[in-house]
């Protein structure tokens, strides 16, 4: 397993935890930036959404113009992955206890 996969992972069960709420972009970055690049951050949540795991969810800003708040939520596909209810996915460590 490569650390994207174990990324994933990771931010998958973080979702898994603050739902129903999801979760702000900026606090998703300032909760895992000390041990993963921004770049690998953002491209797992690309990942776990585009393979609907995760929503993504865009908002214009309420103060600034022409700027977006992005929101991430996990989908109940997502949730079922974390809780292992359905086969895994080669692409996405898991940590099961």
């Amino acid at each position: 397993m490569t650390s994207e996969n174990i990324l994933r992972g990771t931010l998958l069960d973080f979702l898994r935890k603050v739902y129903p709420e999801g979760a702000g972009y900026q606090s998703i970055l300032s909760v895992f930036f000390q041990y993963h690049k921004i770049d690998a951050i953002s491209a797992s949540l690309e990942y776990l959404a585009d393979k609907a795991y995760i929503k993504k969810i865009e908002q214009p800003h309420p103060y600034i113009q022409h700027e977006k708040l992005m929101w991430y939520k996990i989908t109940p596909h997502g949730i079922d992955l974390n809780d292992g209810t359905i086969p895994s996915d080669p692409g996405i460590l898991l940590q099961r206890s």
